[in-house]
C-alpha cells in the first residue's frame, strides 16, 4: 500500500508558498500596481448611478506610472469652482457633459479642456457676456448617464449651451449597461462580476498585487465572455454595435428635448480616442456628423486636428490612453474656433 509522505506534503506546499511570495514580491519591485485609484472615491446619488465625492481631493500617481493627479470636487462631485444655481442675466452659462477626457483625467485642473476653452472665451477682445462653463464631466459616463445628470440636475443651472464630448467607448459602455458596474462601500467602481466575489476576492484584491493581476484579468475575461463586446465593430456601419449606436442617438435626442426646454443649443464634440487613426476611425464623426446635421445640433471633430498636431508631438499618454494636457489644448482650440465662427455663443 502507497504510503503517504507528510513530509513531501510539506515540502511541496513550503514550495509553492515560497514561489507565491517570491512572485509577490518581484511584483512590487518591478510592477506597481496601487490599490487606491484615481476613480476610486465615489458616492451613490439619488439619481445617478455614482459620482465624485463631493468637497472631496483624490491624489496619487496612475496605476501607468505616466503622471501625477490631484482631482478636487465641488460641493455637487464636479471637478470643479463653485457654481450658484442662479444665473445672472450677464453670463452665457455652457454645460459641459462628458466622461473621463471630459473630466481631465490626467491633467492639471487648468489643463482641461472646458477650463482652457472657458478661459478662451473670456479672453476675447470683442464686447461678450461672461463666459460660465459649468465642468460635468465624471469617469465612465457615458450617453444614458449624461442625460440622467442633464435631466436631474444639470438642467437647474439654466445653461445656454450644452457640449457633450464623445468618446468612441461610449459605444462600449452603452453596450455594457448601468448594470454591468456598481459602486462598492469604500467608494470603488467595481464590475458586477468582481462585485460577485464577495468578501473573500475583495479582501484578496486589497492585500496582494498578484492577486489584484490574477483577479483584474479574471473578471476582464468574465465580462467578455458575457457582454462580448468588439471594439473593431464601433467603427463599422450596421455592424455588431448598431444597437448601441442607436441607443447613443436616442439618448441624445433626448438632451436635445431637454435642452429645448429651457432654451438651451446642444453641441456634440467627437474626441478621438488615442491613435494610431485609419480610415475607419473616421466613421464614428462622419454618423454623429450626420445625425446632428439631421436634429439641428452643432457638431465639432477634433480628429483631423489630433492627426495633425500627433506628428508634431504627443497628445496621448501611451499606456494610460487618455488625452495628455496638450491633447486636451486641442480640443479646447477645436471648440473654440467653431464658437466662434458659428452663432453659437455670443
Amino acid at each position: 500500500m502507497y504510503k503517504v509522505s507528510y513530509r513531501h506534503i510539506l515540502l511541496m506546499l513550503g514550495g509553492v508558498i515560497s514561489a507565491l511570495i517570491f512572485a509577490e514580491v518581484f511584483i512590487r519591485l518591478v510592477y506597481p500596481h496601487p490599490l487606491v485609484n484615481q476613480y476610486g472615491n465615489n458616492v451613490s446619488d439619488r439619481h445617478l448611478p455614482y459620482k465624485p465625492q463631493p468637497l472631496s481631493v483624490t491624489s496619487g500617481t496612475s496605476v501607468s506610472q505616466e503622471y501625477e493627479y490631484k482631482y478636487k470636487h465641488n460641493s455637487f462631485g464636479f471637478r470643479d469652482v463653485e457654481h450658484t444655481v442662479y444665473k445672472d442675466n450677464d453670463v452665457f452659462r455652457v454645460l459641459g457633459l462628458g466622461d473621463s477626457f471630459t473630466y481631465g483625467v490626467g491633467a492639471g485642473f487648468e489643463q482641461t479642456y472646458l477650463f482652457i476653452l472657458e478661459n478662451m472665451l473670456n479672453d476675447r477682445s470683442s464686447v461678450h457676456p461672461t463666459v460660465e462653463v459649468i465642468k460635468a464631466g465624471i469617469p465612465r459616463y457615458y450617453p444614458e448617464t449624461q442625460r440622467i445628470l442633464l435631466q436631474h440636475y444639470g438642467k437647474n443651472y439654466m445653461p445656454d449651451l450644452i457640449i457633450i464630448g464623445f468618446v468612441p467607448n461610449d459605444i462600449i459602455d452603452t453596450h455594457y449597461g448601468l448594470d454591468a458596474v456598481v459602486l462598492d462601500r469604500s467608494g470603488y467602481l467595481k464590475t458586477k462580476i468582481a462585485n460577485d466575489m464577495g468578501l473573500l476576492g475583495h479582501t484578496l484584491y486589497n492585500n496582494s498585487h498578484l492577486l489584484r493581476i490574477v483577479l483584474r484579468r479574471i473578471t476582464a475575461y468574465r465580462m467578455s465572455q458575457i457582454y462580448d463586446p468588439k471594439w473593431e465593430e464601433v467603427f463599422v456601419d450596421d455592424g455588431y454595435h448598431e444597437d448601441d449606436w442607436i441607443a447613443i442617438e436616442n439618448e441624445y435626442s433626448h438632451i436635445v428635448e431637454i435642452a429645448s426646454s429651457i432654451g438651451a443649443n446642444v453641441i456634440v464634440v467627437h474626441i478621438p480616442g488615442k491613435g494610431p487613426w485609419n480610415e475607419e476611425h473616421h466613421y464614428p464623426p462622419k454618423r454623429l456628423a450626420s445625425w446632428a446635421q439631421a436634429n439641428n445640433v452643432g457638431f465639432v471633430d477634433v480628429l483631423p486636428a489630433m492627426i495633425v498636431e500627433s506628428s508634431k508631438q504627443d497628445l496621448y499618454y501611451s499606456i494610460d490612453g487618455h488625452a495628455n494636457p496638450s491633447g486636451y489644448a486641442v480640443i479646447a482650440q477645436q471648440i473654440y474656433d467653431y464658437l466662434v465662427t458659428t452663432d453659437e455663443i455670443p
